[in-house]
């Protein structure tokens, strides 16, 4: 389940006005806009790293699970297709699987409730801390985003 979604910076390739908000007691949701100012092709480069905390303490340690530093279109082309259909439903104009570079848009997130099958079955249960940076070395466009979810003991996000 989100928890927060602490920040959303750069150089201003993207612009977020994303928050978690409850739907009822027992869910939450990611919702809001992301505006991405600039086309992102072959030039990008993007990383996930993932931090757990078992006691949900708040005191993080960097998980070994993680992608790249991995160029931005092999990611479209590679991985994205995994996740894709699980986050279209909420994320409607979102890019396609093998589709780079990509148009400027604007993101609508709707309701995006964590999916379980969105991660591995032996994901530990506790917080989690997801950091995801787009980058461009060559004009320095650089965007990071920090979102903090759960993992219940019964699989439940």
């Amino acid at each position: 389940m989100f928890d927060s979604f602490c920040y959303c910076n750069g150089t201003g390739m993207m612009e977020c006005t994303v928050r978690v908000r409850k739907l009822n007691r027992t869910t939450a949701a990611l919702s809001g806009k992301i505006i991405q100012t600039v086309d992102i092709g072959d030039s990008f480069e993007t990383s996930i790293d993932l931090y757990h905390s078992s006691l949900g303490n708040n005191q993080f340690n960097r998980y070994p699970m993680k992608i790249g530093p991995i160029n931005m279109c092999n990611f479209i082309d590679n991985f994205w297709s995994d996740y894709y259909e699980r986050v279209v439903k909420y994320v409607p104009n979102l890019m396609k699987p093998n589709e780079c570079p990509y148009n400027a848009r604007t993101l609508e997130v709707n309701d995006w409730i964590l999916d379980a099958g969105m991660f591995p079955t032996f994901v530990p249960a506790g917080l989690w801390k997801m950091i995801h940076v787009i980058k461009d070395e060559g004009n320095g466009h650089y965007y990071t985003m920090e979102m903090i979810f759960k993992v219940y003991e019964d699989g439940y996000f």
